[in-house]
């Protein structure tokens, strides 16, 4: 992916600061493809397997949808005391493209940049072809969920 901006040692001394508020999702619709599904894109229920497999979620960025990793109070699920547990090639795109500063470590608060071509309104448009496909997925995701309560 063009973009990667990770400094590992910075970012493991921050201890992942932007992870917990929450989760970067990937930007790009194929790379999400080539990573999740052999670069084929899936039918809604074996979407709906994939995330459900893979402990992802849909995010709903002003009413698009998005593959995002899964949240908790604490922030990204997938972030570990060690550093994020998928492998740098699996991340989403939004957290490779993170540019660290060293201002976040020293004022405790968060002061990397996301380049534009990788924040939310360029991901709202990569994935806005992909809307009905995942509206559906939502529904499915919607219906096993209620027959599981």
């Amino acid at each position: 992916m063009d973009g990667i901006h990770l400094d590992e040692q910075l970012c493991r001394q921050c201890r992942g600061r932007c992870c917990q508020g929450h989760s970067g999702l990937w930007s790009d619709p194929q790379r999400f493809f080539g990573i999740f599904s052999a670069e084929k894109i899936p039918s809604s229920a074996q979407f709906v397997r994939l995330l459900d497999r893979f402990g992802l979620c849909l995010r709903d960025l002003s009413g698009v949808l998005i593959p995002a990793p899964t949240a908790d109070d604490l922030g990204c699920r997938f972030r570990r005391e060690t550093g994020c547990s998928f492998t740098i090639a699996e991340r989403p795109c939004q957290c490779l493209a993170l540019i660290p500063q060293l201002e976040t470590l020293l004022a405790e608060q968060i002061h990397c940049r996301l380049p534009a071509e990788f924040g939310s309104g360029s991901a709202r448009e990569n994935w806005r072809p992909f809307q009905p496909l995942l509206k559906q997925v939502q529904r499915g995701m919607s219906a096993s969920f209620s027959s599981i309560t």
